[in-house]
């Protein structure tokens, strides 16, 4: 089983000209369901999500999102305050909180959102106590927008309970943990086995960020497989990167 593994799209900050690229190289990858970390959108407001959705939905394929910080209102404080999902949730299927049970994987979607902390965000020991109790049986990925851990060298801020989750996902088994919000692709595998993805831009048309990039999650007995799909910045097209084993921890 494939899944392609996307996050911050930005769309109203995007790069157009990647976007036909983006459905081409997911379309030859030819992934049964796709998963979008978050940042939809650049500013949360109904016709940049209805974009949004229609580009994924030109896939023709399930999509699973969960919430990014750029997907609630910012200056709008009213809105951001007493209905910051109310266009997100017009224009994406599922609860903030999605569960896909797929043959070989479960993945648990984790909102990370906090409209009184825009930037950053948090979680709640209830959200972390369900990744807890769904993660007795695995293999199972959480996804979320913001990182349980920083790149070597980042300045953001972490999300409130980051520790937490991080301890806990870890303690409870969990075998990935697919994370957006840094714009900057990289990987840690802790010594008991969980591996975080930091995901890349997709989309983000943001001059200091490297090249946009979406992934290939393949499920294997036994493991897992992570392809990048880099499209270089002199390019007009995703170009897959050898892929790297993963380990699973079921």
């Amino acid at each position: 089983m494939r899944i392609a593994l996307l996050s911050d799209l930005h769309i109203g900050m995007h790069r157009t000209r990647l976007v036909q690229p983006m459905l081409d190289a997911i379309a030859d990858a030819a992934p049964e369901h796709i998963v979008v970390a978050g940042d939809l959108v650049q500013r949360a407001r109904p016709e940049l999500f209805a974009e949004a959705a229609a580009i994924l939905d030109q896939t023709g394929l399930p999509w699973l999102c969960v919430p990014g910080n750029h997907d609630i209102p910012l200056m709008n404080l009213p809105a951001r305050l007493l209905r910051p999902f109310r266009d997100y949730e017009a224009a994406v299927p599922g609860p903030r909180d999605p569960l896909l049970e797929l043959p070989g994987l479960k993945i648990v979607g984790v909102n990370s959102t906090f409209p009184y902390r825009w930037r950053n965000g948090r979680l709640t020991n209830r959200q972390i106590a369900r990744v807890k109790h769904l993660a007795r049986t695995g293999p199972v990925m959480v996804v979320q927008h913001h990182p349980i851990s920083l790149l070597p060298g980042e300045t953001k801020e972490l999300m409130l309970n980051a520790d937490a989750a991080l301890a806990a996902y870890d303690e409870a088994g969990v075998d990935l943990v697919l994370t957006g919000h840094l714009h900057h692709f990289n990987t840690a595998t802790s010594a008991s086995g969980m591996t975080q993805i930091h995901a890349a831009s997709a989309l983000c048309d943001r001059s200091e960020d490297p090249p946009n990039e979406i992934a290939m999650l393949d499920v294997e007995p036994g493991g897992f497989q992570l392809t990048r799909m880099i499209a270089p910045r002199d390019g007009a097209d995703f170009v897959a990167e050898p892929p790297v084993s993963l380990p699973s921890r079921h």
